[in-house]
């Protein structure tokens, strides 16, 4: 095939990005509704999952028409949308409330600073190794050109990826700190003392794939860890998973780590002093983060696009039908899991003190994250 030229490269480059934002775009919403639906079950609310009495208005017309969608076979499982599409609405048309004495231009930009680096992370992801289709023939300029599994699989994707998440703190903290208000400022400290003392231990739990791959390339690393680990990377593995995980709970500033935006005692944290649409911003950024997250846990350590957790895809010969093979549904489908577990664990467990916050990385987790980045070396050297 004849290299691609300068303009074929940006429109290939750019259906990448519009795959990219369809994908986060459909998985946040879809997240959303899925955690008022889970929690309606877990912790009985009503709402999602039933009708929360006799209302009048707006509210009313949305309810009786959620009761009705119970009656109906499978759109039952839809109840609670109504509910979901008023509170997208409602983000749109709500006044955009500004202090009157916050600092404006860096009030304004630091919901877009949270956004960004979250959705920037993607273009390191890799969702399929090699090439995920190809533009049909007829297409003018760019048919019959390939479009690959990730935008920019670069050797050191990693970092990248480190170096752009590790972003989001600032347009937490100073949307906090540009508020100038005390709530808003004691939730941007504590987020930042949060995210980055576990930003240690999640480092240090991701460098064990990257020694066990041998590679700092997300697909690399993603095709060394599943098919071409030792049985003895096993328990690393496991073990740093628990520990990534952890950690990622923590980076996101959900439960049982969301002391940055603890509503019994900071009203609703760093963006207190939002409305509209830049509290919508920081809400997207939180779920876009959590997808994240989820991507990283599925690509490092349960195999990506192979179907097998932990290297035991290893085991399994690549001419094996199916089960042999990448599919990237398999990897989506691993995200929205993890996706669901992150819902699971908000409605089943309680909220730390923020001291034991702290504990939890310093005293605990830094030190097994090393012994268990020794023990992936050992691994690596001898197997």
């Amino acid at each position: 095939m004849p290299e691609m030229t300068l303009v074929q490269t940006l429109l290939i480059a750019f259906i990448q990005a519009i795959l990219i934002i369809v994908f986060v775009f459909v998985a946040v919403p879809l997240t959303i509704f899925s955690e008022r639906k889970v929690l309606g079950f877990v912790q009985q609310r009503l709402g999602s999952t039933r009708v929360a009495g006799r209302l009048g208005g707006i509210t009313g017309l949305m309810n009786r028409g959620m009761w009705w969608m119970g009656k109906i076979p499978i759109v039952h499982y839809f109840r609670g949308l109504p509910g979901l599409v008023g509170d997208i609405f409602k983000l749109f048309i709500k006044e955009d409330v500004k202090p009157a004495k916050a600092d404006r231009l860096v009030y304004l930009i630091a919901p877009a600073i949270s956004m960004v680096a979250a959705m920037m992370v993607y273009a390191v992801v890799s969702f399929y190794p090699g090439v995920l289709f190809t533009i049909p023939s007829w297409v003018p300029i760019i048919g019959g050109l390939p479009v690959a599994g990730a935008m920019a699989d670069v050797n050191v994707g990693i970092l990248i990826l480190l170096g752009i998440a590790s972003v989001g703190v600032y347009g937490i903290v100073l949307g906090a700190w540009a508020s100038n208000s005390k709530y808003p400022l004691l939730g941007g400290l504590r987020s930042a003392a949060q995210m980055v003392s576990y930003e240690v231990p999640l480092t240090l739990s991701l460098l064990v794939p990257v020694i066990l791959a041998g590679s700092l390339s997300f697909g690399e690393m993603t095709r060394g860890v599943a098919t071409g680990s030792s049985p003895w990377a096993i328990p690393s593995l496991v073990f740093g998973f628990f520990v990534y995980m952890t950690c990622g709970y923590a980076e996101v500033n959900r439960l049982p780590f969301d002391m940055p935006e603890a509503e019994n005692e900071l009203v609703a944290g760093f963006h207190t002093e939002y409305s509209g649409m830049r509290f919508g911003l920081f809400y997207l950024a939180e779920y876009i983060n959590m997808s994240v997250v989820a991507a990283i846990a599925s690509a490092f350590f349960f195999g990506g696009p192979w179907l097998l957790p932990f290297g035991l895809q290893s085991f399994v010969p690549e001419a094996c039908w199916w089960i042999g093979q990448p599919h990237w549904y398999i990897y989506v489908a691993k995200i929205f899991f993890f996706l669901f577990v992150f819902i699971w664990v908000r409605g089943s467990w309680p909220r730390y003190r923020y001291d034991q916050i702290m504990a939890v990385a310093w005293k605990y987790l830094i030190p097994l994250a090393l012994v268990n980045l020794v023990v992936a070396g050992l691994v690596r050297y001898f197997a």
